[in-house]
């Protein structure tokens, strides 16, 4: 009776599916069974009550239906990384601070890759033990005045002359004009210092490399609202392969042959969101194919608009305009960026722990005459740690077989307005804009184009599934 209920209760559920949910899970190369639908809505360790899915809940769900990311299976290979948008929902830039952490996270994906892989590491040691028992530790020589020029620089040895040519004049205009203090030129203290102790340790270690990588797309993207100790922020998650199939289409776009890299043949109108709220989902590159089975890339680029309320019509037409043309170029570049990225990264990373015990003896002296001394003693303990990375990536390509397929604009949550453009690379564009050109030349077209293979809102959203395992 219990097994009845339970399948009844699953069919229900199915049954209330929604029809594009179905056609998303067809597509992700899975399909929901009455046991899969029970076993996701009541787990062992179920809540009651429902919560966004965080980034390690989302890579842990990704490599279930695909594989463990960072391992090579198949011929591909999976990357994960995320990155912090810098300010709120709220602030006016949010969208401009969006698309720069998306681009964060592709550039770390790289660098870790490409160190990882290609790297090469350099490591030094500092060792220091000292103790100075000596029965005069903490003693000092005296100082004499014709020598704290010596002990304290060249300031010190100025600023003394100065005082010896003025000590029997008014301290007023005159050190004034030479711009020495009146209360530095009366009052002054010479300090000695001694390390008496030492017990110190330090690490240096260097990775650095450089290496081109072709054919790195995302899968998947999606942002976080993420909790920290102090607050929470909205972060930008990537799921991203390498593959046979995508380092080949990326050398054939790149040299504009055909590919004999073939696939599921796909619409674009099924690729793209189905309404403009959906843009808002999506940003970076995606990896497809046509209508012929033939690869193919959609570009979501994205920014944001800020408006003033004294700016005229005009001003935020072109405002919007511009926004839009940002959002363009970015689509553009990750296009060339799949083609070839040349990568030059290096990180150091230091850590440690000083303990040192200083000694130290203060001299007064007022109008040229010690007037006394104090003596310091000083322990230090601390723990270091730094870390420096740095790099840089650049890439260059052509853009014929590009245009430019959908532009929209779309508030969020918070009613920052968010601009975007889709940009495709096709082989009928290539065809196309090889036609136009030979049209314009005077000669027939080339055949390269055919190819026969706070107060804010959470934030919680994921890009459209448009890939099945088997197209990489």
């Amino acid at each position: 009776m219990k097994l009845k209920l339970i399948t009844i209760v699953a069919a229900l559920v199915l049954a209330n599916t929604p029809v594009h949910a179905q056609e998303q899970q067809l597509a992700m190369g899975f399909v929901t069974t009455p046991e899969t639908v029970l076993e996701q809505a009541t787990p062992a360790t179920a809540d009651v009550s429902i919560k966004p899915v965080n980034f390690s809940q989302w890579v842990r769900d990704f490599e279930r239906q695909y594989q463990p990311v960072g391992q090579v299976a198949n011929g591909r290979m999976f990357f994960s990384g995320q990155s912090e948008v810098r300010v709120g929902p709220l602030d006016p830039n949010f969208g401009k601070e969006l698309a720069l952490a998306y681009e964060k996270a592709m550039f770390d994906m790289r660098a870790d890759f490409i160190l990882q892989t290609y790297g090469r590491l350099t490591t030094r040691t500092i060792r220091e033990i000292y103790q100075n028992d000596s029965s005069n530790a903490e003693q000092f020589d005296p100082v004499e005045l014709q020598n704290a020029g010596e002990a304290g620089g060249g300031k010190l040895e100025a600023l003394l002359d100065k005082a010896i040519t003025l000590v029997d004049k008014t301290l007023d205009n005159a050190l004034i004009e030479q711009g020495v203090p009146a209360d530095q030129v009366q009052k002054m203290s010479i300090e000695q210092k001694r390390t008496n102790y030492k017990n110190n340790i330090k690490k240096e270690m260097v990775k650095s490399a450089y290496r081109n990588m072709q054919g790195l797309v995302p899968v998947q993207t999606r942002f976080f609202t993420t909790d920290t100790q102090n607050g929470t922020l909205v972060t930008v998650g990537i799921i991203a392969v390498q593959s046979e199939k995508t380092r080949q289409f990326a050398l054939d776009m790149s040299r504009k042959r055909p590919s004999n890299v073939t696939g599921t043949p796909k619409k674009l109108a099924d690729l793209l969101p189905a309404k403009d709220s959906d843009y808002l989902d999506e940003i970076g590159l995606r990896f497809s194919y046509d209508e012929q089975g033939r690869p193919m890339l959609l570009s979501y680029g994205r920014y944001s608009l800020s408006v003033s309320p004294d700016w005229k019509p005009a001003r935020v037409f072109r405002a919007t305009q511009n926004a839009t043309s940002m959002a363009q170029t970015l689509a553009e570049a990750s296009i060339v960026e799949f083609m070839n990225t040349n990568m030059q990264v290096s990180e150091t990373a230091l850590t440690g722990a000083q303990e040192e015990e200083i000694v130290g003896q203060l001299t007064h002296f007022e109008n040229g005459t010690q007037t006394g001394v104090e003596q310091t003693k000083s322990d230090i303990g601390e723990t270091l740690s730094t870390l420096l990375k740095s790099g840089q990536a650049s890439a260059s390509g052509d853009l014929r077989g590009s245009s430019v397929v959908s532009r929209w604009e779309q508030p969020d949550e918070n009613n920052t307005i968010h601009v975007g453009a889709v940009v495709t690379w096709t082989y009928d564009q290539l065809a196309n804009a090889n036609a136009i050109d030979a049209q314009g030349r005077g000669q027939a077209a080339s055949g390269q184009g055919s190819a026969t293979s706070t107060t804010a809102n959470p934030i919680n959203r994921g890009s459209k599934a448009i890939n099945r395992p088997d197209d990489f």
